[in-house]
């Protein structure tokens, strides 16, 4: 004859669980409790588990957890193991390619500053950091007659080269302007990494840190100096300015070889 189970046996563990008939769960006297699902029951997790109100599913005392029921294994299994929808496949494939696309026009990241009536911009890869004149003491060379190279200046307890850009691009000084009614404007120092060393100069106004699409940049007009044009790249507009974005690569090499 088989062997019966006894009334005291521990309930099954969930992938053990067979659905029965019957909207309810069974009681001890095998009588099926009215409105509550069974163990294995799509769902049951949410119905009768650990994410439902009651939590009163009779194996949950043996497994914890409800990701430690065979059950809900399953269901996760079924889940990643489904049939791709219809257009599935296309919908991604088109996503992945404009994706590429939008990477072939990426934005630059660019430093907007003033020096006189210059709007100008350097790649934010070349910036090392943007100070406040009043904390810097500059110093001047002696038997130094060059108008780029201002002297040098203590910048964190390293001596760098102090520069004037104005010089260098050939800026023409402007008379005094009242400031904006929307308050002053402050001078800072603008410190520029290079592969021989950093390079520090004056500037009278930062205007911020910003990104800038590359179909936004223009020719250089010929209006524009010769020296300043000789360092720009391209003229983009910028709110209610035009900005002329500097090759800070041939910049450094011309101050090296100003300063020399």
């Amino acid at each position: 004859m088989p062997e019966k189970r006894s009334s005291g046996a521990p309930a099954p563990r969930g992938g053990d669980i067979r659905r029965k008939s019957g909207a309810g769960s069974q009681t001890g006297d095998g009588v099926a409790e009215p409105g509550v699902p069974e163990p294995g029951s799509r769902d049951c997790w949410q119905r009768i588990g650990v994410w439902s109100h009651d939590k009163n599913c009779p194996v949950l005392a043996e497994v914890i957890h409800c990701r430690n029921c065979d059950m809900f294994i399953r269901a996760g299994r079924n889940l990643l193991d489904r049939d791709l929808p219809d257009g599935y496949l296309d919908e991604w494939a088109g996503i992945m390619a404009s994706e590429k696309a939008e990477e072939l026009f990426q934005t630059l990241s660019l430093i907007i500053f003033r020096i006189e009536g210059e709007w100008l911009a350097l790649r934010t890869q070349a910036l090392a950091e943007v100070i406040d004149p009043r904390r810097l003491k500059e110093h001047s060379l002696p038997h130094r007659r060059n108008k780029v190279l201002k002297g040098v200046i203590n910048v964190r307890g390293e001596v760098q080269l102090c520069v004037s850009l104005k010089e260098q691009l050939g800026i023409e000084r402007q008379a005094e302007k009242k400031p904006e009614a929307n308050g002053k404007t402050y001078g800072r120092m603008i410190v520029m990494n290079s592969e021989d060393g950093r390079w520090v100069f004056p500037v009278d106004e930062v205007l911020g840190i910003y990104r800038v699409h590359p179909t936004s940049f223009q020719n250089v007009p010929v209006t524009v100096a010769k020296a300043q044009s000789t360092f720009t790249k391209g003229i983009f507009k910028w709110r209610d300015k035009h900005v002329a974005f500097l090759d800070d690569e041939l910049l450094i090499y011309s101050l090296t070889r100003s300063v020399q």
